[in-house]
Protein backbone atom coordinates (compact mmCIF):
# COMPACT_ATOMS: atom_id res chain seq x y z
CA UNK A 1 0.00 0.00 0.00
CA UNK A 2 1.28 3.23 -0.77
CA UNK A 3 1.82 5.92 1.36
CA UNK A 4 1.59 8.73 -0.69
CA UNK A 5 -1.82 10.85 -1.03
CA UNK A 6 -2.07 12.87 -3.94
CA UNK A 7 -3.91 16.61 -3.18
CA UNK A 8 -7.72 16.89 -5.35
CA UNK A 9 -5.50 19.13 -7.55
CA UNK A 10 -3.07 16.73 -8.68
CA UNK A 11 -5.86 13.86 -8.92
CA UNK A 12 -7.61 16.25 -11.43
CA UNK A 13 -4.78 17.17 -13.21
CA UNK A 14 -3.66 13.87 -13.45
CA UNK A 15 -6.86 12.63 -15.57
CA UNK A 16 -6.26 11.53 -19.21
CA UNK A 17 -7.48 14.14 -22.43
CA UNK A 18 -10.18 11.01 -22.46
CA UNK A 19 -11.35 12.36 -18.98
CA UNK A 20 -10.44 9.30 -16.84
CA UNK A 21 -7.23 7.86 -15.04
CA UNK A 22 -5.00 5.13 -16.04
CA UNK A 23 -4.38 1.92 -13.96
CA UNK A 24 -1.19 2.46 -13.38
CA UNK A 25 -1.46 6.24 -11.74
CA UNK A 26 -4.60 4.94 -9.85
CA UNK A 27 -2.29 2.06 -8.31
CA UNK A 28 0.49 4.66 -7.46
CA UNK A 29 -2.08 5.71 -5.23
CA UNK A 30 -3.49 2.82 -3.76
CA UNK A 31 -6.42 2.75 -5.83
CA UNK A 32 -7.92 -1.22 -6.58
CA UNK A 33 -8.67 -1.89 -10.27
CA UNK A 34 -11.18 -1.35 -11.04
CA UNK A 35 -11.55 2.04 -9.20
CA UNK A 36 -14.51 1.59 -6.71
CA UNK A 37 -17.10 4.18 -6.59
CA UNK A 38 -16.21 7.21 -4.45
CA UNK A 39 -12.39 6.50 -4.82
CA UNK A 40 -11.70 10.42 -5.49
CA UNK A 41 -13.56 11.41 -2.02
CA UNK A 42 -11.80 9.20 -0.54
CA UNK A 43 -8.46 9.98 -1.80
CA UNK A 44 -9.52 14.10 -0.76
CA UNK A 45 -10.92 13.07 2.91
CA UNK A 46 -7.33 10.72 3.39
CA UNK A 47 -5.53 14.32 1.88
CA UNK A 48 -7.52 16.38 4.12
CA UNK A 49 -6.04 13.96 7.36
CA UNK A 50 -9.50 12.17 7.80
CA UNK A 51 -9.38 8.53 8.90
CA UNK A 52 -10.71 6.50 5.94
CA UNK A 53 -11.54 2.76 5.33
CA UNK A 54 -9.21 1.32 3.18
CA UNK A 55 -10.47 0.93 -0.26
CA UNK A 56 -12.20 -2.37 -1.58
CA UNK A 57 -12.11 -3.60 -5.04
CA UNK A 58 -15.91 -3.99 -5.99
CA UNK A 59 -17.24 -7.53 -6.09
CA UNK A 60 -17.61 -8.45 -9.46
CA UNK A 61 -20.18 -11.51 -10.29
CA UNK A 62 -18.70 -14.68 -11.44
CA UNK A 63 -19.58 -15.82 -15.08
CA UNK A 64 -21.65 -18.45 -13.98
CA UNK A 65 -24.37 -15.95 -12.95
CA UNK A 66 -24.10 -14.50 -16.32
CA UNK A 67 -25.67 -17.01 -18.16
Amino acid sequence: MTSYVPSPDEVTAAQTPGGGWTRKQLAEWGVPWPPPQGWRKHLADKWSGKEVEPLRTPELPDQDSLF
